[in-house]
C-alpha cells in the first residue's frame, strides 16, 4: 500500500470517528433540551410565587434549581472541588465532553468533569431561554449562579419590593 493510499485510509477512519462523536454529543445535547426546559418550568414556578407576593422581581439561582431536577447530572465532593457523580438518563461524561470540547478533542474514560464546568455551559443557554419569556430585565448577576430578572409593576412606576434571593 501506498503512503498516499494510508493517508487515505488515516482521514477516512478520523472521520468515521468524528461521526461516532457526533452521535454521542447529540446525546447530551438532547439531554441538555430536557434539563433546560424543566428549569425553564422550575424558574417560572418561582416567578410566579414572587408575584403572589406582589413583587415585580427575582433573583433565582440556577445552581439550586437544578437540584430539583430529576435527570440532572448529580455531584459529589472531592478534595473541596465538586466534580460529576452521575449524569442522568441519556447522557455521560463521554456525550458532555464532545459536545462541549468539540469533536476533535480526544475522551479519556474515567477523565472526572468538574461540576462547575458543566453549570457554566448551560447557565447562558438557561438565561436566553429566560429572555424570551419577556421580562422587562434579566440578566446573570456575575461571578454567581443567579439570574435576576423584573417585569411590570401594574400600578406603573410604584416603588419596587424588597428583592429576594434563592
Amino acid at each position: 500500500m501506498s503512503f498516499a493510499s494510508l493517508l487515505t485510509k488515516t482521514v477516512a477512519t478520523k472521520k468515521a470517528e468524528v461521526g461516532d462523536r457526533e452521535k454521542i454529543s447529540k446525546q447530551w445535547e438532547d439531554h441538555e433540551e430536557n434539563l433546560l426546559d424543566t428549569a425553564v418550568e422550575l424558574f417560572k414556578a418561582r416567578c410566579t410565587k414572587e408575584a403572589e407576593m406582589q413583587k415585580c422581581e427575582a433573583t433565582i439561582s440556577y445552581e439550586v434549581l437544578t437540584r430539583e431536577i430529576e435527570d440532572f447530572p448529580k455531584r459529589v465532593l472531592t478534595d473541596s472541588t465538586y466534580f460529576v457523580d452521575s449524569w442522568g438518563d441519556g447522557a455521560s461524561a463521554e456525550s458532555w465532553f464532545y459536545a462541549n470540547r468539540g469533536l476533535n478533542a480526544t475522551y479519556t474514560p474515567g477523565t472526572p468533569i468538574l461540576f462547575a464546568e458543566v453549570l457554566q455551559a448551560m447557565l447562558p443557554k438557561f438565561v436566553d431561554r429566560v429572555k424570551e419569556l419577556g421580562f422587562k430585565e434579566c440578566k446573570h448577576e456575575a461571578g454567581t449562579w443567579k439570574v435576576f430578572v423584573t417585569w411590570a409593576d401594574p400600578e406603573d412606576g410604584g416603588d419596587k419590593k424588597k428583592r429576594r434571593k434563592d
